[in-house]
């Protein structure tokens, strides 16, 4: 529990001076302080977010020297009052930063940022673990730990630092050739200009610039692929784990000249605006995401990368779980995370490839019903009843989030164009994920499993914590998030009243019920 109230305050603190300095101060730092100051203060504040990235990564990859570390965590209190001087003294230059103020405030600026920084990750460091346990862990893991620090620090600037070991130009070059090559052969009759590298008609072009040869992608698969095989070293079978280099480098450079065709194709089809826009903004990190996904695929499933288990450096009982597995469609954790995933990456795909993703939703369901169709035999032995206390439950949530008035969504209708049969069928798809399908997966996600993670005692502190914890989360991805942030407690309630998160998925799916009829029945879709 101590170790996620030290990551709730982390991200909430670091978070709030992000926002303070950056919208809540009258103070543009471009205007006042040389570049490299501002490109500084910031690379230092998202180099610190990807090093505590990397630690994290290092826990859950390394769990037992973390359990050892934290044995004691939380039982002493005064490290908090170190932390939250760290807070106070990382806002003090609020009170004399201002507009036109000049370079008269930059050096005591970091003064105050470093020191309150160090005050901030002492104190929480201190509350995990008292320093005698630090410097058994230390010692134990300090080899490892080193290069998974190091690299996560760098890693924001580490693309940009690695640039002078490849030829750009060669690879901007190639990107063009070939992306040329493969819109003519889809049938595009365009022009090319291989020495400015713009390539398109008189109504649309684009320019293959050394920015959008690949090298960035290039380079995050190159940090990506060295931080895992620094973590997982014991496990790999080297040299040959080293082919993961050229496979994601090919695999990034492929997924590129893909993306540039693609973008290129919709331009030419008509809609430059989401060419340029949606598509252009979230394909690239898209992309990224498939190819580090795809790479510990092979890196976890292909034999001759990996080394055999070492059963006597890990717990018995995980080392029994690792030689008799369940299979993964009849894994319980996996049927409660692997929807959500699925459902929030289908959110991101269709926001790349449409201007108008809500009309794409049917598309959403159908993926996300396959999934949980391939989990309803794990789904079935649920606890199945119409409680009544939960039915009432989500009615008042349902009249509670169509009684609060919202404004008017920008962009017309989410089904967009459509109409007679079509939008009928729309409807329906709309219906049936938002009433059956978006209940079970985030129930059984948020509810089930982060929360059941979250309380690691029965007492009502712990419960109270984890239901907060997965109610702020769950309203995250809401726009009416205080609505939301209400739902989710009241869901918790429910679940955690007869141990049942049938219990919780029945009260959600009667409350977007009573949305989705009012919403359908008025016309305003945008109230869900």
């Amino acid at each position: 529990m101590a170790l996620l109230v030290t990551a709730a305050l982390l991200v909430a603190e670091l978070g709030a001076i992000g926002v303070i300095f950056k919208h809540a101060i009258a103070f543009e730092c471009l205007a006042n302080w040389p570049a490299r100051a501002c490109s500084g203060a910031s690379g230092a504040l998202v180099a610190l977010y990807c090093l505590l990235g990397a630690l994290a990564l290092f826990g859950m990859l390394r769990p037992q020297p973390l359990r050892d570390l934290v044995r004691q965590a939380g039982e002493r209190l005064w490290p908090l009052a170190l932390n939250a001087a760290g807070v106070v003294l990382a806002l003090v230059p609020v009170a004399f930063l201002r507009e036109g103020s000049g370079t008269a405030a930059l050096i005591p600026s970091f003064g105050f940022w470093f020191a309150g920084m160090v005050f901030l990750l002492a104190g929480l460091l201190l509350y995990l673990a008292p320093l005698p346990r630090w410097r058994v862990f230390l010692a134990g893991n300090l080899t490892t730990l080193v290069p998974v620090l190091v690299a996560g620090a760098l890693a924001p600037s580490l693309s940009i630092l690695i640039r002078p070991l490849w030829r750009i130009e060669t690879i901007a070059d190639t990107t063009f050739t070939i992306v040329a090559w493969a819109i003519g052969a889809i049938g595009y009759e365009v022009f090319s200009d291989p020495a400015a590298k713009v390539i398109g008609t008189e109504e649309f072009s684009i320019s293959v610039a050394p920015v959008c040869s690949g090298i960035e992608g290039i380079a995050l698969v190159t940090v990506f692929v060295t931080l895992y095989l620094v973590l997982f070293r014991r496990e790999m079978r080297f040299p040959r784990a080293l082919l993961l280099y050229p496979i994601g480098i090919a695999a990034s450079a492929l997924f590129n000249v893909i993306r540039i065709t693609l973008l290129l194709m919709i331009g030419l089809e008509g809609n430059p605006a989401l060419a340029v826009g949606g598509f252009h903004s979230h394909a690239g990190w898209l992309m990224f995401t498939l190819v580090a996904l795809g790479i510990i695929a092979l890196a976890q499933t292909v034999p001759v990368l990996k080394t055999a288990p070492d059963a006597g450096a890990i717990d018995p009982v995980l080392a029994e779980n690792d030689l008799a597995p369940l299979p993964f469609w009849r894994d319980p954790v996996v049927a409660r995370i692997l929807p959500f995933a699925v459902f929030m990456l289908s959110a991101l795909a269709v926001s790349t490839l449409s201007q108008m993703p809500g009309m794409l939703y049917p598309a959403r369901v159908l993926v996300l019903g396959a999934v949980v169709l391939v989990f309803l035999p794990i789904y079935a032995r649920l606890s199945w009843a119409l409680d009544p206390i939960a039915i009432a439950a989500g009615a008042a949530i349902g009249a509670m989030w169509i009684l609060i008035p919202v404004p008017e969504a920008e962009g017309g209708a989410p089904y967009g164009t459509l109409a007679g049969g079509v939008l009928a069928l729309w409807f329906v798809a709309r219906g049936v994920g938002t009433i059956v399908l978006v209940p079970l997966v985030e129930e059984l996600f948020f509810r089930d499993y982060l929360e059941s993670r979250l309380r690691l005692d029965r007492g009502t502190v712990w419960a109270i914590f984890a239901a907060l914890i997965t109610a702020t989360l769950f309203a995250a991805l809401h726009d009416r998030w205080a609505e939301a942030f209400v739902a989710g407690l009241v869901f918790s309630a429910v679940a955690r009243r007869r141990q049942r998160i049938a219990d919780a998925i029945l009260s959600h799916a009667v409350a977007n019920a009573i949305v989705f009829a009012a919403a359908a029945i008025g016309g305003n879709l945008h109230i869900i």
